[in-house]
């Protein structure tokens, strides 16, 4: 789900790629800790500016990182569309069964975006990780407000990804039917 025209998502993910590879480098590091204190980027805070919970945009800001910073610089890092299509790409042409069980394990995983608990943020990170090394980039303005929305009771940010990383390529027959909200 994203705002209108994504502006206050992307104008956060602009700072963010705008920053020296000595500040992506402690992004790196920091990823996967609930916030930028303990993530020891405080400095990550000023960036924030309403866009996102701390614990949120820190874990966007921290992914992104984990990407070349000469990636980065050339827009490598960049795609379109959610997660799902993201993690479809990635794994295309793979025959590894446990690449799509990650994406299972996924959608099942706990997040809080006021704390930032939960094990989504550890899945999250080696399924950024593989899809860079993959060299497949990620909607990162999308991305952060998914996982603003990630605890809703209609779970419509895993429905949507979901939906894009099982159709794609399905006959019609065979595509599982959606359910109406997105």
């Amino acid at each position: 789900m994203m705002t209108v025209d994504g502006v206050p998502e992307k104008a956060f993910i602009d700072r963010v790629e705008g920053l020296d590879s000595g500040s992506l480098a402690m992004l790196r590091r920091g990823c996967g800790k609930p916030d930028p204190v303990e993530g020891r980027c405080p400095w990550l805070i000023g960036l924030i500016r309403g866009e996102a919970s701390e614990p949120v945009a820190f874990l966007t800001a921290s992914l992104l990182a984990q990407y070349k910073t000469a990636d980065i610089g050339r827009g490598r890092h960049r795609a379109e569309g959610n997660f799902g299509k993201t993690w479809r790409q990635a794994i295309s042409g793979s025959q590894s069964k446990s690449l799509p069980r990650r994406f299972h394990i996924l959608l099942d995983a706990e997040y809080d975006p006021w704390t930032g608990g939960g094990d989504l943020p550890y899945r999250l990170r080696q399924m950024v990780r593989y899809s860079a090394s993959k060299g497949v980039g990620v909607d990162w303005p999308e991305l952060l407000s998914d996982l603003k929305f990630w605890n809703r009771p209609e779970k419509y940010v895993q429905k949507r990804w979901a939906r894009s990383f099982f159709t794609a390529g399905q006959s019609p027959e065979k595509a599982p039917q959606s359910e109406g909200e997105e």
